[in-house]
């Protein structure tokens, strides 16, 4: 791989990175998986028969998947295609999320509902399909990832040729994904709900990271 492809590739590594971090954040501090609402859909069809059809348990699903289902409205709208262009707002969008996630922080304090912004954010990076080097670019959950990593792997037992570069990219993303979780449950040990602040942090970084490689690309055109 080339410079390019390695600093593109730490770029969707991080974002990899924020998304497990804030998805155990969020089964730690509500009970709620944050980026991806497949088994809290399930949890919430077996605890609508078994308990009160609507509580505060259902609720906070209700809460979670909306947010959720907006920022993905959110990224269609501001972002569009879903090809990686180098013109599009990623950057600004990035940074935008970290100060929206800094901000409801401090506004609400002690309570948990700040919380709820994380499904907003991890909404708007999941509706940022982006394809890269014809790898479909998913950096906040891991189903999809698994499921082309072991196509691929497959492709490569059966001697078809794959790009080298596509297994590496989802064995980094499914690594950092988790690493984030393991970092997310360490750091909450240690600072409770303060955690929070690394995600707006690296967000910014990515916002940043993103015009560097806007401009090096220009430089070396």
């Amino acid at each position: 791989m080339n410079n390019h492809q390695n600093i593109v590739l730490f770029w969707i590594g991080t974002l990899s990175f924020i998304s497990g971090y804030a998805n155990v954040y969020g089964i730690i501090l509500i009970g709620l998986t944050l980026t991806h609402f497949s088994g809290d859909v399930s949890k919430a069809a077996i605890h609508f028969v078994e308990h009160t059809p609507f509580d505060d348990h259902i609720l906070k699903i209700v809460i979670g998947l909306s947010l959720f289902l907006l920022g993905n409205i959110f990224s269609g709208f501001f972002i569009g295609e879903r090809a990686f262009n180098l013109k599009r707002r990623y950057g600004y969008v990035f940074i935008g999320m970290g100060f929206a996630i800094f901000f409801t922080y401090m506004f609400f304090g002690d309570s948990k509902n700040f919380a709820y912004i994380l499904c907003f954010t991890t909404g708007i990076q999941n509706g940022l399909f982006m394809t890269y080097k014809g790898i479909l670019i998913r950096t906040s959950h891991l189903t999809g990832s698994i499921s082309d990593l072991g196509v691929y792997i497959g492709y490569k037992l059966r001697g078809l040729k794959v790009d080298n570069i596509k297994i590496f990219y989802y064995i980094t993303t499914i690594l950092a994904f988790f690493i984030g979780g393991v970092f997310s449950s360490y750091l909450y040990g240690k600072f409770g709900e303060d955690a929070i602040i690394l995600v707006p942090i690296l967000y910014f970084l990515v916002g940043a990271e993103y015009f560097q490689i806007k401009r090096d690309f220009e430089n070396n055109k």
